[in-house]
């Protein structure tokens, strides 16, 4: 197989980066570029315990999902606390949406994880915070091919 070592890639697979514990670090880079996708971009990063990660992008919109641990967050929003779940099987997410221009400063109370999709936008929206209670769940399938679905951002939610 063919690697690409500019995204830790194979043919079929894509490998987040090795780093070492208690370090912040973006652990998976896939900009739309690298990828050879046309449209968006996905990154994870790790934010360890007491370090902070600010998100800010003049051109592009943002999703950033809490996929564990516990921040707070400082954003047009206010400043509060954000995280329920250890990792993505205990619970619901937490999610920024940021539009083209605005900022998110997240602190980790505990070591957190982050997924950050982003797209290009020229939208004039407003920045929200999507908590537990505003997701949706559904179930697909049957049998050994069920699965859960957690709608974070439904196709009406006011993005570019």
């Amino acid at each position: 197989m063919e690697k690409d070592e500019r995204m830790n890639t194979d043919a079929s697979c894509v490998h987040s980066t090795s780093v070492a514990a208690g370090q912040s670090a973006e652990l998976l880079h896939l900009s739309r570029e690298s990828a050879g996708w046309d449209w968006m971009s996905f990154y994870v990063r790790r934010i360890v315990t007491g370090d902070a990660w600010e998100s800010r992008n003049e051109w592009e919109e943002r999703a950033i999902v809490l996929l564990g641990g516990h921040a707070h967050l400082d954003w047009a929003g206010g400043s509060q606390r954000i995280g329920e779940r250890c990792n993505v099987f205990d619970g619901l997410p937490y999610v920024v949406y940021l539009p083209a221009g605005e900022r998110a400063l997240f602190a980790a109370d505990t070591d957190c994880e982050l997924a950050i999709c982003s797209v290009p936008s020229t939208a004039t929206l407003e920045p929200r915070l999507i908590t537990p209670k505003d997701v949706s769940v559904s179930l697909r399938g049957g049998g050994n091919a069920s699965r859960q679905i957690i709608d974070i951002m439904r196709p009406e939610f006011p993005a570019d």
